[in-house]
This record gives C-alpha cells, structure tokens and sequence, in this order.
C-alpha cells in the first residue's frame, strides 16, 4: 500500500523554458526580418514608376513543425532620379480627411495602395499588380506537392507571421499562398503607425451575373466597408478593358517556300522568315485612370465605357515563344550535313553501263568512271536527262533520285546562265571596301559569283521538308560536276567567276574553278593558234600527253650556226638596247606565261621541295626543279637575238644582276665597265648552266609551261570524288557570307538603325568560326546558330508588326515615329498609344479592332454606332478605393481601402485591401 501511494505522488515535470516548434517557427521569421532589414518603419514620401524599375527577389527556408516553408521578400528597385516626392494633390486621397494631413505617416505600402501612378502596371508581380504595392513578403510550402489546403493551417501561419512582424517593427506586408499555386490565392496583412490591412483574394471561375459590371461591384465593395458609411464618403474607381486581336486577315508575314507555277521548289533563293505569324495576338488596353462612381454608369442597361473615348491607351503583343525560322534551321541542317562523308555512290547507288541494259536507247557508261578517263572524248548526259531518257531499270538502280529533272535543269541553268556573266564580273570589280574586308576575313568568294550560288542552292535544299536532303545535294552537285566537264570539253567559259589567274584572296574552292578556266582559256588559245601553224609544224603529242611544236634536235650553239639562224618570237625592242657582241638591236621576245596556280598547288610544290632536304644536291636539284620557266625565257631570247649572249640576257631579265661602273683613265677620260654581278659568276652558276642547256626555240614551239588538259583533268576529278558532306565542309565560310548579305537585305528593308548592331555581332562570330581551333568549331557554330535564331525572330517580328500597325499614307516623320514604337514593343511588354484613338496609330488600332469597318455612309452617325462596331473586351480590371474611418467612424482614424477585380471569360477574381485603426481597438 506504501509503495501504491509513493507512485500516485509522483508527477510529471513538463519544462516550460523549452522553446516549441511554434516559437522557433516565429523566432526564424524575426530572424530572417531583420537579416534583411526590414525591421524599421517605412516612409511613403516618394513615388516611384514601376516600369522604371527592377524585381529583385531573395529566399530563405525555414521549418514549422514536419513541414518546409519558404519566405520570399520581393522589392522593386529603382534608380533615385526617377522618384518624385508625394504631394497633397493626388485626387484619390480627397476625402473628408486626407491621409497625409494626419499627424501620423502611414506605412508606405498604405501610401502605395492609394496611389493611382501605377494602376494596372504591365510588368509585375501579381500582387504588385493587385494591391500596387512596391515590396511584400510572401510565405509558401517550400513543396507544391504540400499546398495550404485547411483554413486551420492557414491562420495559425497568418497569426504567427503578425506575431513576428510586429514584434520586429516591420511595416511591410506578408502574404501567405494558400491553395494550389496555380491559383495565386493568398491572405495577408500588413501592420504599421496604429493602423492594420487585411488582404483577401477571391477566384471564381465564372462572376455572378450581377457582378459583372461597375453597379455591382460597388455593391460589394461597401459592404466590405461596413453599414456605417458617411454620406460624404468619396469612392475612386480606375477601369481599364483589355481587346485581344488573335485573327489576322494578311498573312505576309508568314513566309512559304518559293515555289514555281507547277509546284515544284526553286532552289535559287536563300530561305528566310517563318512560315507561322510571329506574333499570336496583339491586345489593346483603354484606360480610364480616375473619376467618381457618381461620373459613369456601367450595368445590365448603359455603359458609359466607349473605348473610342478613352485618352489613355495602350498597347502590347503575344509573341510565340518557339517561333521556327526558316533560314536558321537551314543552316542548321547545313552544318549537320557537312559532317557526313557518303560518297555520291552511295547516295545515289551504283550505276550501270550500258553492258548492263539490254537494248538501251543511247550508250550509258559508269559515270564515275567517265569522270576519272582523262582522254574520253565524249563526256556524260546530266543525271536528269539520263533518268528521263532510259530506262525504268536504270531509276531502280539510282533508287529514284530525290530532286526532279526539272527542277535540277532550271537550277542548271541558273548557275551556268551566261547571260549573267558580265553584270556578276562587274559586281566583283566594284565590291565595297567592306564587303571586301568581310571576304578576306572569311576566305569567301565575291557576291553573286557562280560558287555563291551553289552555296545558295545547297542552303535552299536543307531548308526542303519531306526529302533526303543529302541525297538531293548529291543528285545536284553531280550534274554540276558534269555540265562543268562540258565547259571543259567544249571550251566553254564558266560563268560568275573572276578572269585571270586565281585569286589566293578566295577560297580554295572558288580558286580550283578559277583554275579550270585558265584550262579552259589556254585551251582555246592553243587551239586557236594551232590553226594558223603550217603542215611542216604539227602539234603532236608526247608520250605523257604534253604538246608542243616539232623542232629540230640537230640545232647548234655555234657561231656559225647561230649567224644563219633567222629571228622569231620577237615581240618589240628593248628600249635603245643593243648586242653586246653585235651592232644589233636586243629584242623582248615572246615568252610563256607564267603558270597560274592555286593554293593547293603551291602548298604542294612547297611540300615536294621541303622533302629534298637541306644538302647541296638537294639544293642544286630543288633549283633545277624551279627553273624550268627561266629555261623557256631563255629560249625565246636566243630565238629572237640569235648573237645574244647570257650578257645580253641578263640586262633584259634580271637588270639589277648587271653591273655599270664608270672609271677615270689617266687622260681623265671616264671609262665605263660593264659585269655580271657577283652571285651570277660563282662556279657552278645555274643561269649559266641553264644557258648553255638552252636552244634558240620560239615559244610557239617549246612545250607548254602550263599543261591545260592535265590540270582540268586533276581538278574535275577531284571535284567528283568529294563527298557532299566534305563539298558542304569546304564551302562552309560561303555559308557564312551568303547568311549575312541576306540578313543584312532584310535590316535594309527594316529601316530600323539600331538593327545594325546585329551584323556586327554576326560577322565577328562568322570571323570566329573561320579562324577558331578545330576543337572550337562546333561550339562556335553553335552559338552562331543561337545568335542568327535570335536575329531572324527579331525581323520577323519586326516585319508583322509593321503590316499589322503601319498606315500605308505615312509621311517620313511618321513612320520614323511607328519605326520606334516596332522597336519598343521587342522590349517591353506594352507601350502607350499617343493621342490614343485620335492618333496615326490609334486609328489603325480601331480599324483592326472594330469588327466590320464602317462604310462610307456610316462616318457621320453618332458614337453609339460606332461603339457597338467595337470588339467585345476579353478582360476588364477595375480599382475602387477610398479613405474612410473603421472600425469607428467618429473614433477612427482615416484608412486606405482598395478592392482590384478583375473579369474574363473564365475567370473572376477579387482582391481586397481593408484597413481600420488598431490604437484604441
């Protein structure tokens, strides 16, 4: 019994001092508080512009039980120089009493509540939006997954929050996110100089009928004001209704890939624009800022809102986000393709010879190996006419080519139009100095030239949907590969390339095509001249295919020979030169030209003649090598002066190798000597070598410095055995240059200044990719697909909202105006109108937004008219404020209250800010 009673004295302990998960939940937040200083009072003496300024937003976590929240504290920031000082003239607080007249300084969140400069902003958070408020602080589940569902947790989260912001002295109000976040639901408050708001906001899907204009909505906001009401009270109301425009009538904007009367694509234009209208929806904003409930009437039977005689208005866009454009994914996929290396056969598959066609109408060999037989006199049909000129077995074989015949005979014939010849040469001849500092940089070719259109061609193919696009490229390069074995074959010219030898300023690609027409051209000029050489001087091949005059092998150095050896190959006399050994004039003989070559070639002859190595019979056979055109000169020298001695030579060839002195003798007479210079009379000098080898020939009989046949063979086989993907590769910085001149077309077109910045921005990436390391390549080029995407999105917008808002009667003044309301709506999300529907621009406006356009006897009727031709408004936004005293209307100090609604089609919503007076209740 003794121990039963010991056990029922003994008693639990409970330590009062342990701080609860509740204290620690309100101790963090006070901690947060004032880590962010926001443990002071707020002072309402400035305004600020809310468009003017920057969202900043910061985050702590914090823990309440088993359970994680999250404070955000949201502040807009602005710059000092675009506040102003409150006045006493703002017509919202023109109450009875004003606020400002007290002898107590509101919270500045109260002052911004009641404030009109920043009613209905465009840019801010929504409860900045809602309320009009600067700075908040909002509470969340740190979880979405975890929302503030029971109104239980929602108060005791608001109750402690009060108890934390009081205890601090905080001034700025906390919101708490109740319901799912999608909602945007919360409940707040915000406590300071006596004074307590109570935040509310209320979402419904669809408004009660009778709250669905003005009449009603006053109707709620005085009863949320109490039944005690004075008769003076002043209630301020701010309307804006919102028109959205989602159906456009023109379409220009939208881009469509050209295409000819039969349907088929044209392949001679670069790709640009998108085939979507960049902009989704153009929304128009009528405001109306402040008046008295007593001034307009909204409800079931009159509605004083006519958006015609709005003076505030204001405009904004919808843009698609992910807005595909047309030439940046072509150069995407032309990038992407470049790294393939399938060979053309197979691509296109095997080809068959004409063993393999029983009864084939025309004789078909392998074209592959038509292009690899140097000595063929006959050269291939294109793919085209192949395909449509045999048989049903031999498509099969080439598995259908992918481009049809004649859409790759009109692109034929747009690269090889000789009509066009002289404007692209001049075109190159007069490049601006620009354009000209922009090839060299990118190792490019001349605007318009025949390998610029290939690269057009290639880009206009990658941007084709529902094709093999490499298989396309291939079927076209082919038969370019073929018409330019024609040119060769026929002693055609190619056209769009630049005449002379080839310019090491270009690209290896247009250099090779450069090349193939100096073969073309010594070839004709040979053959022409073969025609006027006798019978007794036939061209004749060597066994290595070179061609040159017979001459005699019997012909001798000697005096004797030499003096009955008649001249040839004269050109004209060297000045007043005379033989040395003879009272005969020297002449400039006829000599070859000196071989054009390209940088290949050159890189070759260099790699050929560093494998020598450095000895002296290296150096001796490297300068034998290199002396073959100094052996031609030679002979047409001796040629055309028969008594003409190495002397003689030099004082024509080399003149600085020839050496005048001018000596005194003892009668002082001056005497003058003449000598080869010293490096021409070291031993073993190889002019004199080189000389003593040479034979009195005239260049019309020596072999050809320049073999046309074997480089154009060289060349044209090593066109056809590219892969598409290393051609694509090799023209990559064409690409480049092809991309900025339209892009740089379309900113002309724009007229918009500030626009020019882009080419700036694209040709230093161009630059990068060109000139960076091969490791960087493909990032570069990445970021130079990012920049173009970004560049093209901007033209097209620009481009729909010039059709979409552009009158076509403005004069300079005004478009310069509409130019620079284009370029504000890329930033902003809208921009005012000026003069609203009075101006250029708000008469465009209500010409798109009125839903039949008034006829000509409908101008002069009366407003109503007009209005009713107005779209219905998709939202309307509504602010009631006024100044009142609660809880006591004799006891109570004036206090803000503000109610924001806003109506559309599936949403109503309501958010109410009611103050009262905490000092004595």
């Amino acid at each position: 019994m003794t121990t039963t009673k010991e056990e029922e004295d003994i008693f639990e302990i409970v330590d009062y001092t342990t701080a609860s998960d509740w204290e620690r939940f309100i101790a963090r937040i006070e901690e947060i508080l004032s880590d962010w200083k926001l443990n002071g009072p707020e002072t309402s003496n400035t305004e600020v512009d809310f468009t003017d300024g920057e969202w900043i937003e910061r985050n702590e976590a914090l823990e309440f039980g088993d359970r994680s929240y999250t404070i955000s504290h949201f502040s807009l920031q602005v710059p000092e120089s675009n506040s102003t000082v409150t006045t006493d003239n703002n017509p919202q607080m023109t109450t009875s009493v004003s606020i400002e007249k007290q002898a107590f300084v509101p919270p500045r969140a109260m002052a911004d509540m009641m404030s009109r400069r920043n009613d209905f902003p465009s840019r801010s958070p929504y409860l900045s939006h809602w309320y009009g408020l600067r700075e908040f602080l909002i509470l969340s589940p740190k979880r979405n997954t975890d929302p503030i569902a029971d109104e239980s947790r929602a108060n005791i989260l608001l109750s402690s929050t009060a108890i934390a912001v009081s205890n601090v002295g905080c001034n700025v109000p906390i919101f708490i996110r109740v319901q799912h976040e999608w909602r945007n639901m919360f409940i707040g408050l915000c406590e300071g100089s006596g004074l307590r708001t109570h935040f509310n906001v209320c979402n419904l899907k669809n408004a009660p009928h009778q709250y669905r204009h003005l009449a009603g909505l006053l109707e709620i906001f005085k009863s949320k004001l109490g039944s005690h009401i004075p008769n003076d009270i002043v209630i301020m109301v701010a309307v804006r209704f919102t028109y959205v425009l989602r159906d456009f009538e023109s379409t220009v904007s939208r881009q469509v890939l050209p295409r000819d009367e039969t349907g088929m694509p044209i392949l001679t234009n670069l790709p640009f624009g998108s085939i979507h209208d960049p902009v989704s929806g153009l929304h128009l904003s009528c405001t109306w800022p402040i008046f008295s409930e007593e001034v307009v009437t909204e409800n079931d039977d009159c509605n004083d809102f006519d958006p015609l005689l709005s003076q505030q208005w204001a405009i904004g866009v919808t843009l698609l986000e992910e807005l595909p454009v047309l030439l940046s994914d072509a150069v995407q996929e032309y990038l992407n393709l470049s790294t393939k290396r399938e060979t053309i056969e197979q691509l296109l598959g095997k080809f068959q010879t004409a063993d393999e066609i029983p009864n084939a109408s025309m004789n078909m060999s392998d074209p592959i190996k038509r292009i690899s037989d140097s000595r063929t006199q006959q050269y291939w049909t294109s793919i085209s006419s192949s395909i449509s000129n045999t048989t049903s077995r031999l498509r099969v074989n080439i598995f259908n080519p992918p481009l049809p015949p004649n859409v790759v005979e009109k692109t034929i014939e747009y690269l090889f139009n000789e009509s066009a010849t002289v404007e692209r040469r001049r075109s190159i001849v007069n490049e601006l100095p620009n354009d000209t500092e922009r090839i060299r940089q990118l190792k490019s070719v001349p605007k318009d030239s025949f390998v610029y259109r290939v690269v057009v061609c290639f880009t206009a193919i990658c941007s084709l949907p529902s094709i093999n696009r490499l298989r396309s490229i291939a079927h076209l390069w082919f038969d370019i590969v073929q018409e330019l074995r024609t040119c060769w074959e026929t002693g055609k010219m190619i056209p769009g390339l630049e005449s002379g030898s080839p310019n090491l300023s270009f690209s290896k690609f247009y250099q090779n095509l450069q090349m193939l027409n100096c073969c073309i051209e010594h070839r004709v000029r040979h053959e022409n001249d073969s025609t006027t050489t006798t019978v007794d001087n036939p061209i004749e091949p060597d066994e290595d295919g070179d061609q040159f005059f017979e001459c005699s092998s019997n012909i001798s150095s000697s005096k004797s020979n030499l003096t009955e050896l008649q001249p040839e190959g004269r050109l004209k006399p060297c000045g007043d030169l005379k033989l040395l050994n003879s009272n005969e004039i020297l002449y400039v003989p006829v000599t070859q030209e000196c071989p054009p070559a390209t940088e290949d070639m050159l890189d070759e002859q260099t790699a050929i003649l560093t494998s020598l190595g450095s000895g002296e019979d290296a150096t001796l056979l490297r300068a034998k090598m290199q002396s073959r055109s100094l052996l031609s000169d030679m002979e047409s020298f001796k040629a055309a002066n028969p008594l003409g001695t190495i002397e003689d030579f030099v004082r024509w060839y080399s003149p600085r190798d020839w050496i005048e002195t001018e000596e005194v003798d003892a009668d002082g007479n001056i005497q003058k000597h003449y000598s080869l210079s010293p490096r021409m009379q070291l031993p073993d000098n190889l002019w004199v070598e080189v000389w003593q080898q040479a034979r009195p020939i005239p260049v019309r009989r020596q072999k050809r410095l320049f073999d046309d046949g074997k480089e154009a063979e060289k060349i044209l086989q090593k066109l056809s055995s590219l892969s598409p993907g290393e051609i694509l590769e090799q023209l990559i910085p064409v690409l480049l240059h092809t991309v900025y001149d339209r892009i740089a077309k379309e900113i002309e077109e724009m007229e918009e200044s500030n626009a020019i910045a882009f080419l700036e921005t694209l040709n230093a990436k161009e630059v990068l990719i060109v000139k960076g390391r091969e490791e960087r390549k493909k990032k570069l080029q990445q970021d130079f697909i990012i920049c173009l995407t970004s560049v093209e999105q901007y033209i097209c917008r620009f481009k729909s909202f010039k059709e979409k808002l552009f009158s076509p009667d403005l004069n300079h003044k005004e478009k310069e105006e509409m130019i620079k309301v284009v370029t504000e709506l890329h930033t902003r999300p809208e921009i005012p109108v000026k003069a609203a529907a009075h101006g250029r621009l708000g008469k465009r406006l209500a010409s798109l937004f009125t839903k039949t356009k008034p006829t000509t006897n409908q101008v002069n009727n009366d407003s109503t008219e007009v209005k009713n031709q107005f779209m219905t408004p998709a939202g309307k936004e509504y602010i009631l404020r006024a100044s009142i005293a609660r809880p006591s209307n004799l006891r109570s100090r004036q206090s803000p209250q503000r109610m924001y609604c806003m109506l559309a089609q599936d949403e109503f919503r309501l958010c109410g800010a009611f103050s009262e007076d905490t000092t004595f209740f």
